[in-house]
């Protein structure tokens, strides 16, 4: 049966890679797409392609963990398009290399709104959904 997925950090990286492979599988694919610089253009003309390509249901929603609002609205434009959601994956996130010493307090607490808090937020806007469907799943890529 096929599923309704909603991924995370698929812009680019693994979220990418794993928004394509399930959207070949036949699955309806949400790729949350999410860029500093708020310029998501090229990653959305990617899925696109890829979609057309393949003749596949790959699609793009904007999605900042950082932002609850943006967190609900992708939930619900989502829901309003498939109906339902089946799968989250969290693949989303952020590392800073090198020696522990060098970072900031503020620098380990944006780390942990975006690995932690992020999740939490999506959570808070796609298990209730879940919840009364009686059916998900929620994936944590780390």
């Amino acid at each position: 049966m096929s599923q309704i997925y909603l991924i995370t950090g698929a812009s680019t990286g693994f979220g990418a890679l794993s928004a394509r492979a399930l959207a070949n599988e036949g699955h309806t694919v949400f790729a949350g797409m999410y860029s500093y610089d708020g310029n998501t253009s090229t990653y959305e003309e990617e899925v696109a392609r890829h979609a057309r390509e393949n003749n596949v249901d790959l699609r793009t929603v904007s999605l900042d963990l950082l932002s609850q609002e943006s967190v609900d609205a992708a939930v619900n434009y989502v829901l309003g398009a498939a109906g339902r959601l089946d799968v989250v994956v969290h693949n989303a996130g952020h590392m800073n290399y090198g020696p522990a010493e060098s970072f900031t307090a503020d620098q380990y607490l944006q780390l942990y709104n975006i690995n932690v808090v992020g999740c939490h937020r999506l959570n808070t806007a796609v298990l209730p959904h879940m919840r009364h469907a009686r059916r998900g799943h929620v994936v944590w890529v780390s």
